[in-house]
């Protein structure tokens, strides 16, 4: 048989037997019982593809996801480097989508490092989730006293390190 062929009667005999046009209770049970097996399939199909079920070490790539947050939180976003070395802050527009990301990016970061914490104290990434929780506690607090204005301001890079409380390596 011809692919084109199968195609066409394939077509007919979904026309002909889909539950909204064929009323037949056993056709309509089987219907349910095809669907339900192929959306079971379907979900097995997407665990094996999710990245956070492939590997093993599921604990990792919950952590992984939380460094990706992290990072997202450094207070150098709101400032445009210039060449003499200073930073001039952004409009006032920017620096409030700039901080809503962060906020976000918060929420986020707890959120994998708690999962890892809690559903995986044994793992060998358990103890470096508890310290990067610590220190977003620390930096939240620095963001909410964080002053977003909307005049222009040039500061010197070392000032903007000590308001923030930052060490630097």
């Amino acid at each position: 048989m011809e692919k084109e062929t199968y195609i066409k009667q394939l077509k007919k005999l979904i026309k002909k037997y889909h539950p909204d046009l064929c009323r037949d209770e056993y056709l309509e049970k089987l219907y349910n019982e095809i669907t339900i097996k192929l959306n079971e399939k379907l979900e097995q199909i997407n665990a094996e593809n999710n990245p956070l079920m492939k590997n093993n070490d599921q604990a990792y790539e919950y952590y992984k996801y939380g460094i990706k947050y992290y990072k997202n939180i450094h207070p150098d976003k709101f400032y445009k480097r210039n060449t003499d070395k200073t930073y001039e802050t952004k409009t006032y527009k920017e620096q409030l989508v700039i901080l809503n990301n962060i906020f976000i990016s918060f929420n986020s970061a707890s959120y994998y490092f708690e999962k890892v914490i809690n559903e995986y104290p044994k793992s060998q990434w358990t103890d470096d989730a508890k310290n990067k929780l610590k220190l977003l506690k620390k930096l939240y607090k620095s963001y909410e006293n964080f002053n977003v204005e909307e005049n222009n301001q040039i500061i010197d890079s070392n000032k903007f390190v000590n308001e923030m409380g930052l060490n630097v390596m």
